[in-house]
């Protein structure tokens, strides 16, 4: 947080207004030499690019972020990659521009569109009147389209609506979940279509509000669970509003992130109250992963230490038994760390052979996790990516390109949560 707002203190038109500055944030305003501050801002700006016009799409940004690498230049006009970056931004919405235009000209040849042609058609269209509005041939074709544009709208609508019309007062909470989600879907469509409709506005706000309903039921469901120690009921639980959210495009993350970090640490307290450590830690990390705490950290650090005395003091056919144990429930990173640390105390040849089955059976598993991981990946599941990668390279740190693809799904979560 002090780097942020050190980086936005160091763009002189905010400068005159840093009247909070701490001592430590203006020693390093006044400290820093040029070079430093230039490379803080490229740094800030390229965070910001990637943010807010590759993956939100939000090009009215593109005057800001630009600012922060012609700053930038004011520090160090031998910057390289400020430089880079005004280029870089400024042909991606030439380029852009020019690719949806084409996109929708393509579509609009068809001689007979259907409404996924219409709708790709337009969607292309509204990207690039973002890009640039005044452009005369986005202007002619929003002009030339007013009444396909229209008549889309209203499909959608009549859909969202049909969708709507088959609740009534004795639908349950899951098929009216499952019918707002088929209306919000259809509202947003219309949205895409033409942003300026107030009747999909409205539409897409109604639908939005009564799934946030729903997210609240789900997140008082698994709280109940977590409270009742049902802790892998509570990971179905949090499948589905993660699922849910998925198809709400992510509007409701944060609720997510919140069910996700109470489950694993609570998980993570129960087991360390088993004295299972190893599992425990396992959750703790689940728990890290999500948010940061330091009562989590603090957790981890004391888990950790008890796990390693728990492994040194236990026989060989108990920690056997857990391994065995940890295996069938999936943890596989948790097995791995207990047979890595049985083996180096155990010098029978026949133990030895005991473990190194079981850590054939572990590697075995890997490919389909690495398959299943880089698969959602592709589908832009990135929490699922990680989850599932993080087994893999934690079993197998340089198995294939799960350490590759790890590191990209954590960077595309980073800018899912802070969209």
């Amino acid at each position: 947080m002090t780097r942020l707002f050190l980086l936005f203190c160091l763009l002189p038109v905010v400068i005159i207004g840093c009247a909070s500055v701490s001592p430590a944030d203006s020693f390093l305003v006044q400290k820093l030499d040029s070079q430093s501050k230039a490379s803080a801002l490229v740094m800030a700006g390229v965070e910001e690019y990637d943010l807010y016009v590759v993956k939100r799409q939000e090009f009215d940004q593109i005057p800001r972020i630009k600012d922060y690498f012609n700053v930038a230049l004011t520090f160090d006009p031998g910057n390289a990659q400020a430089q880079q970056y005004l280029t870089l931004i400024d042909n991606y919405k030439k380029k852009l521009l020019q690719a949806n235009l084409k996109d929708a000209n393509r579509n609009l040849a068809k001689p007979k569109r259907t409404d996924d042609d219409n709708y790709a058609l337009f969607v292309s269209l509204q990207t690039a009147a973002r890009l640039d509005p005044a452009d005369p041939d986005v202007r002619k074709l929003l002009s030339d389209t007013t009444q396909d544009r229209a008549k889309l709208v209203d499909t959608y609508l009549a859909r969202a609506k049909a969708a709507l019309a088959k609740l009534d007062d004795k639908s349950t909470d899951a098929v009216r979940e499952k019918q707002y989600i088929e209306a919000f879907q259809n509202a947003n469509k219309a949205v895409d279509v033409d942003p300026l409709s107030s009747a999909a506005q409205a539409m897409l706000t109604s639908t939005k509000g009564e799934l946030a309903k729903s997210v609240t039921r789900r997140v008082a469901a698994l709280e109940k669970l977590i409270a009742a120690g049902s802790y892998t009921d509570g990971r179905t639980q949090l499948a589905a509003l993660n699922d849910l959210n998925r198809k709400l495009d992510n509007d409701f993350e944060a609720d997510v992130k919140k069910a996700a970090y109470e489950l694993n640490f609570a998980w993570a307290k129960s087991l360390y109250a088993k004295k299972e450590y190893s599992t425990a830690e396992a959750r703790t990390d689940a728990a890290l992963a999500v948010s940061r705490t330091e009562e989590a950290s603090s957790f981890k650090r004391k888990l950790t230490d008890l796990r390693a005395k728990a492994d040194s003091g236990a026989s060989f056919d108990t920690t056997l038994q857990d391994i065995d144990r940890l295996i069938s429930a999936g943890d596989l990173v948790a097995a791995h760390r207990k047979i890595d640390a049985l083996w180096k105390v155990t010098n029978d040849q026949s133990k030895q052979q005991m473990l190194d089955d079981r850590n054939q059976k572990i590697v075995a598993s890997l490919k389909d996790l690495y398959d299943r991981g880089v698969q959602a990946y592709r589908d832009e599941d990135f929490k699922t990516a990680i989850e599932v990668l993080q087994t893999v390279v934690g079993v197998q740190v340089d198995y294939e390109q799960a350490g590759d693809y790890l590191d990209k799904a954590r960077a595309k979560q980073k800018l899912v949560d802070q969209y």
